[in-house]
């Protein structure tokens, strides 16, 4: 009977402790303590677990607790994060206050966890989308210019959705592959420029307005978790997502015009007969002045009869007021979110035109995006998303597919002399018109753009599909599938009635490419905080990625008329090639966090990535990283120290390998079409293996503090970092009995290092948010770049003298210029004992720049606002790089070739014994080496420092209380600008972007920008 009651004994206290631990609802409301609004979907989460929910439209949320010591984290962007202990009650009510403390915000790190910044012991820039919002963006990098250190953007060109380069860091490879891993909600995309007539970049199928925030991962341990792919930084792009509540309805209008930055003010007819007069007779000085005075009138299609009247009675065409045009801006976008505790949507869609600057240059894209969270159980939610978008592209036509021949660099450049139109309206100098079109470029580029077709079409499908399941409160497995799929189909038809094609009767060429990148990826994720002192957060995962490419090229000749633009039409097929290409990773990672009290982080991760693009030997690679913070403030000697919020000390190390810049089968022997033998096709042994090739590797140190002081009026952070890579592939030469002269190798070492520095200041801060306000964020990065290693001991690569040991990497080793002889005239450089002389060997070249990275860049954004009004602007500025511009340096020949002239070289040109200036006497031919870019030393070469107006925006956001009247939530007009002003000595089109493989030749400049918007929400 004893041992009945107890029994029963036990089973009662186990009941009763049942009971007491009991699951229970809890309800609340979470406002601002700003002016008490709800604010809606804030995270509210069960602390040290996955579990969580988030407040609907009204702030309101419910969670399911166990226990009277659990606690509730809220976290919301823009608002300092909250633990409450929930205690015995059902209702928890709280206020969240604006970031007072820097270190409290939220944000994104690797595989999307969320953290604070105290506890983010790595590099990391955020960039809000109210940053960026209603500016005409066709590249969603160009949104990362000016705002985060450590970043540079440099654009190929201004054509909208063009090829742009980021780098993180600078240069870590010699191959020039340097871009980021871009991670669209979890989606690794694939970072290749897609290039087919017209150029389209990773990120242009983006709408900027579906962009809640951009986090920047610069360091290494914080990346390298990315494996290969993030060696270069990772910018990680998170989307908006529905919000309990109320559906809500957003749209935004604006509409604008661009114009060009910058034309070049060159010769008229007659100044240009008189330049190459003086040239030809400079260079002929035995020839009569009747021979020189004819020889320069055909130059200006005049016969040797022309008198000095009909000289000066010549036609003057500036083909630059044709080349240019005035650009159209259109933009129409719509939204809706909203849903319930269970299920939330966010959908857009927007449709985009950019009419640019220059002729038969347009971009235009539609997009849609649908974001859908369904929480299907109290353990599992769902996530889908789809990113869908077009773009179709028109660019300017290229003679003979030269960038010389495209708009933007021939306007500049053609002879004055030569007429678009005949009297009769039909173009001049057309081949078979029996009328010669002088010059070097000796064709007429408005009817070549004319008649001519470059187009392109792009579509890309972003999706992923995600499941989360809560084994424990603590334990959640994350399923996630995705893929980035994207097509492209360009067109180029070239007319029969221009000079490229009047010999074939007309040609076409069609380009398809295909690529498809699948990921896969399967994390644990342990989140729990023991008490209010330890917390730990381990992630355990598995990925599996494949990207195949397949392109098709057909090219034929001989069309019936100008009307069939099609390569089906053609009647000598020409050219047919088709290729088949891919690669696969499959990676196993994990990272391990611990947190004490708040005031002690430390962080592991590590990642064994194999690589498809590598031979047996070197499959694989082993990576990981450590990171550390301590945030000082909270140690006794600072807590009672009321100036200073917060103060933080970090640290990382991390490795990452890098197999980007190879081709897919570098590493294998390669059989491939041989040439044909008796009618049959053969096959031809084309490349060696390689199964040593290693993985490029990147190792990164780096120290860092982060501040808040004076209640968080003064904000930021200092780091000092070094960035080393090593094992850098690289074609390097073998012996020629092997039947070839290179095989891709690991060449050399690379080092960057330099400080990093983020401000950020509330200068004039109101007692509340209709008073005057204006804060002030400054970023500066400073970048030493340099060439630490070659292979077999070599201090000079033989196959790009520009790379030295002990140089940086784009070093420019040419002749400085030494002004002009004031009794010859002729130009002079400085020899390698510095004298000077007329001819410069090759030992006379000196190291005079660089012209891949500047030595400082950053931004200056301030922002004003006053009752509904807000005005901002964005400064960016760099300093300490070189550009070579083969514009430019056409345009300083001189009359040394059939080449217009620029007219500040005209008026400072020798033409006197004793004259002193730095341009040389106009002189035929290249004996005299002027403007020649390969010989021409210092001179064509140019500072690309400048400091330029970015973007502003002025604006005005209607009062609530009008607005409810009419049921309408928000109400904003606004105008916004870009490039307005441009301080700079760069005497080309735009120091803002440089492309080293041609020296900017036929670059499309960037464009002046101002628009009118309206935004509209109920």
């Amino acid at each position: 009977m004893k041992k009945i009651l107890l029994v029963l004994l036990a089973l009662s206290v186990f009941a009763f402790q049942n009971a007491f631990a009991q699951s229970r609802k809890i309800t609340g409301t979470v406002t601002s303590a700003d002016d008490g609004q709800p604010l809606p979907g804030v995270s509210v989460q069960l602390t040290g677990t996955s579990t969580g929910t988030q407040t609907n439209a009204q702030g309101a949320y419910s969670i399911t607790v166990t226990g009277a010591s659990a606690s509730l984290t809220f976290t919301y962007i823009g608002y300092t994060a909250k633990t409450v202990t929930v205690g015995t009650g059902t209702v928890q009510n709280v206020t969240l206050a604006a970031n007072s403390r820097a270190l409290n915000e939220v944000v994104v790190s690797s595989y999307g966890v969320a953290q604070t910044k105290r506890e983010v012991g790595g590099s990391i820039s955020r960039i809000n989308s109210n940053e960026f919002a209603n500016q005409p963006i066709a590249s969603m990098q160009t949104a990362l210019q000016g705002r985060a250190s450590g970043v540079t953007v440099i654009g190929n060109n201004g054509i909208p959705g063009g090829g742009i380069n980021v780098r993180i860091r600078g240069v870590g490879s010699f191959n020039g592959v340097t871009a980021p891993l871009y991670v669209v909600d979890g989606v690794q995309l694939s970072g290749e420029t897609f290039s087919g007539f017209t150029q389209t970049n990773t990120l242009a199928g983006l709408n900027p307005s579906d962009i809640e925030s951009i986090e920047i991962l610069k360091d290494a341990a914080s990346a390298s978790i990315y494996g290969a792919q993030g060696a270069n930084g990772v910018v990680l792009i998170t989307t908006k997502k529905g919000k309990a509540g109320k559906t809500k309805y957003n749209f935004n209008y604006y509409q604008g015009r661009q114009s060009a930055i910058k034309t070049f003010d060159v010769l008229n007819t007659q100044e240009f007969y008189q330049v190459r007069y003086e040239a030809l007779a400079n260079a002929n000085p035995t020839s009569s002045a009747t021979a020189v005075r004819n020889a320069a009138l055909g130059n200006i299609n005049l016969p040797t009869t022309a008198t000095d009247a009909d000289i000066a009675n010549a036609a003057t065409t500036d083909w630059q007021d044709y080349a240019f045009k005035t650009g159209v801006v259109q933009n129409f976008e719509g939204a809706i979110n909203g849903g319930s505790d269970k299920t939330t949507f966010y959908t857009s869609g927007t449709y985009q035109n950019f009419q640019a600057i220059i002729t038969k240059s347009d971009f235009r894209r539609g997009t849609f995006k649908l974001n859908l969270d369904h929480k299907a159980s109290d353990k599992l939610s769902i996530n889908a998303n789809l990113n869908l978008s077009t773009i179709g592209q028109k660019g300017p036509f290229s003679i003979s597919g030269s960038t010389l021949g495209n708009p933007a660099f021939a306007a500049s450049t053609l002879l004055p002399s030569n007429p678009v139109y005949n009297a009769n309206g039909t173009y001049f100098g057309l081949p078979g018109s029996g009328q010669a079109f002088t010059g070097v470029l000796n064709q007429n580029i408005v009817a070549i753009n004319e008649y001519n077709v470059n187009d392109t079409r792009t579509n890309q499908l972003i999706g992923s599909f995600t499941a989360n399941y809560d084994i424990l409160p603590s334990l959640q497995f994350k399923s996630f599938y995705s893929m980035d799929y994207r097509t492209l189909v360009g067109k180029s038809f070239r007319d029969p009635r221009t000079n490229d094609a009047f010999a074939v009767k007309g040609s076409v060429e069609t380009f398809n490419d295909y690529r498809t990148n699948f990921q896969t990826t399967q994390t644990l994720n342990y989140n729990k905080a023991f008490n209010q002192d330890n917390k730990l957060n381990a992630l355990a995962g598995f990925e599996y990625r494949r990207q195949l490419n397949q392109q098709l090229y057909l090219y034929g000749t001989g069309v019936p008329s100008p009307l069939f633009q099609n390569a089906g039409a053609t009647a000598v097929p020409v050219d047919i090639d088709q290729t088949f290409t891919g690669f696969k990773t499959l990676s196993y990672f994990g990272r391990v966090q611990y947190t004490y009290k708040q005031r002690y982080s430390l962080s592991g991760n590590i990642r064994y990535q194999g690589s498809s693009r590598f031979g047996t030997d070197e499959k694989f690679g082993l990576f990981g990283g450590v990171t550390g913070a301590w945030t000082i403030k909270e140690e006794s000697f600072l807590k009672d120290v009321s100036w200073i919020d917060d103060l933080k000390l970090r640290g990382s190390i991390g490795s990452a390998g890098i197999d980007n810049g190879i081709g897919n089968f570098s590493s294998l022997a390669l059989y491939g079409t041989g040439p044909l033998y008796n009618g049959a096709s053969g096959i031809a042994f084309n490349q060696l293996a390689n199964p040593g090739l290693q993985w490029e590797r990147s190792t990164q140190y780096e120290l860092g503090l982060d501040w808040s002081l004076f209640k968080n009026r003064l904000s930021g952070n200092f780091t000092y970092y070094v960035k080393k890579n090593s094992n850098l592939l690289l074609n390097q030469p073998v012996s020629s009995i092997t039947g070839f002269t290179s095989i891709t190798g690991n060449v050399g070492t690379i080092k960057n290092s330099g400080p990093e520095v983020e401000i950020s200041s509330v200068n004039i801060q109101g007692r509340d948010r209709s008073s005057f306000r204006w804060t002030t964020d400054f970023n500066f990065t400073y970048t030493k770049n340099e060439v630490t290693g070659l292979y077999n001991g070599l201090q000079i690569l033989p196959s790009d003298v520009s790379v030295r040991v002990g140089s940086p990497y784009g070093s420019i080793f040419t002749f400085p210029y030494a002004g002009v002889s004031p009794a010859t005239g002729r130009p002079m450089w400085y020899d390698v004992n510095g004298n000077t002389t007329y001819s410069p060997v090759a030992a006379d070249r000196r190291y005079i720049g660089n012209t891949l990275l500047p030595k400082f860049n950053g931004g200056l954004t301030n922002t004003f606002s006053y009752q509904g009004f807000d005005l901002s602007g964005l400064i960016t500025y760099q300093y300490g790089q070189i550009a070579s511009d083969s514009q430019v340096s056409f345009l300083y020949e001189n009359g040394r070739r059939l080449i217009n002239v620029l007219q500040d070289v005209y008026d400072r040109r020798w033409t006197t014994p004793g004259q002193i200036t730095d341009v040389a006497r106009p002189y035929d031919g290249g004996s005299e080496a002027q403007g020649i870019a390969s010989t021409g030393g210092s001179r064509t070469y140019f500072k690309t420092d400048f400091i330029r107006l970015k973007q502003a925006q002025f604006g005005y956001n209607f009062g609530a209380k009008l607005l409810s009247k009419y049921k309408i939530n928000t109400l904003r007009a606004y105008i916004q600008a870009t490039n307005l002003v441009t301080i700079t000595k760069f005497p080309g089109y735009d120091p803002e972007f440089y492309d080293p493989a041609n020296g900017n030749a036929g670059a499309i400049p960037n464009s002046k920008n101002i628009t009118f918007g309206i935004q509209l929400g109920f």
